[in-house]
């Protein structure tokens, strides 16, 4: 059978060493045995990592009403409905808002149909005071005086009224601007298609709050895998695909992804779908494990993994030498990858090494 000699380098503390001599013998072999060799070459190295990801859609609008303290009268929506972009989704309580605007577009309506009057008025009034200068006064110097201090003062009244009502008129005009506005921001619609989501329990019959989401319209006619990889521009390239599992759900099956607008990129990452199942049906919020390229070495010599074994944190790889005997060979490595590991040193391009 096999004669074993252990290493007096390993076990006997001799002061020749493993890594000065390059290589220990193990073992001689006594009988034929047949080995699988693999060579040393130059190739590539890579090592893929798991990385998280999740069907996102590409544009969502969060709704909000704008105004504090109002009541939610009406609620046209239910979670899950599609909606189209103008659809009106919820209203505050808004009658009295209502009869204060119908109140000012009558006052204004009224003032400048006043406003439009004054003109004419003023115009008879003068007229009037001429005529009376003319027909029931002597037209002396003194009631020709006396008539211009009238028209002065018709003129002076007149002039009071015009602005006072236009005083009055912009006032209204500003506080109708300003009810308008808050009438309009008592309704909030739907700014695009999409379909309701995260709405707010029991909505209607609550109290306002400005800014908060009360509902969420998601456009899921355009969908994406996101991911959030530190130093992700570092690991993708461009064009390069990426393959991703689903395990569960409708859409469950193997996808391949490639990057989307990678010069968009910040602290997350979008993959469009190159290929897959026909009929996916894969819905939003759907998770997926996709394999990635974390770390990678062109042109390095390199051996399978499983050539590679270690001791005491060293590797080393069996070969055979000349006369049959099986050895260990230490090595320096690399980049330790998914299949291919990265020798640094200890095996020159073209040597072989012992598989199995």
């Amino acid at each position: 059978m096999c004669a074993v000699v252990i290493a007096s380098a390993m076990l006997c503390g001799c002061t020749s060493t493993p890594e000065e001599s390059g290589f220990v013998v193990i073992e001689h072999e006594t009988e034929n045995i047949t080995y699988e060799f693999v060579t040393a070459s130059v190739g590539e190295v890579v090592k893929t990592e798991k990385v998280h990801c999740v069907y996102h859609q590409m544009n969502e609008q969060a709704v909000s009403f704008d105004i504090n303290g109002k009541y939610v009268d009406q609620v046209y929506v239910k979670e899950g409905d599609s909606v189209k972009k103008g659809t009106l989704l919820a209203t505050l309580s808004s009658k009295d808002l209502e009869r204060r605007i119908e109140d000012l577009q009558y006052s204004i309506a009224r003032a400048e149909l006043q406003l439009a009057y004054l003109d004419t008025n003023e115009a008879n009034d003068i007229s009037e005071a001429w005529v009376n200068y003319l027909a029931y006064t002597g037209q002396t110097p003194n009631d020709a005086d006396n008539t211009k201090e009238r028209v002065a003062g018709i003129q002076k009244n007149y002039r009071y009224q015009r602005e006072d009502l236009t005083d009055a008129l912009e006032s209204d005009k500003k506080t109708l601007a300003n009810l308008k506005t808050e009438l309009r921001s008592s309704k909030v619609y739907a700014d695009i298609d999409g379909v309701v989501y995260k709405l707010k329990n029991r909505l209607r019959g609550t109290t306002s709050k400005a800014g908060e989401v009360i509902m969420t319209i998601m456009d899921t006619s355009e969908c994406l895998f996101e991911t959030q990889v530190p130093n992700a521009t570092e690991i993708f390239r461009e064009g390069e695909t990426h393959m991703m599992q689903i395990a569960y759900g409708t859409g469950a099956g193997t996808y391949e992804l490639i990057p989307y607008q990678m010069e968009n990129w910040g602290e997350k990452q979008q993959f469009e779908i190159l290929d897959g199942p026909e009929s996916s049906g894969i819905e939003v919020g759907t998770s997926g494990t996709m394999s990635v390229i974390t770390q990678r070495r062109e042109d390095v010599l390199c051996v399978p993994s499983e050539t590679i074994h270690k001791a005491d944190d060293k590797a080393f790889v069996y070969v055979l030498s000349a006369d049959n005997m099986k050895e260990v060979k230490w090595v320096e490595i690399g980049l330790f990858g998914d299949t291919m590991v990265e020798i640094m040193g200890g095996l020159a391009e073209g040597e072989k090494v012992i598989r199995k």
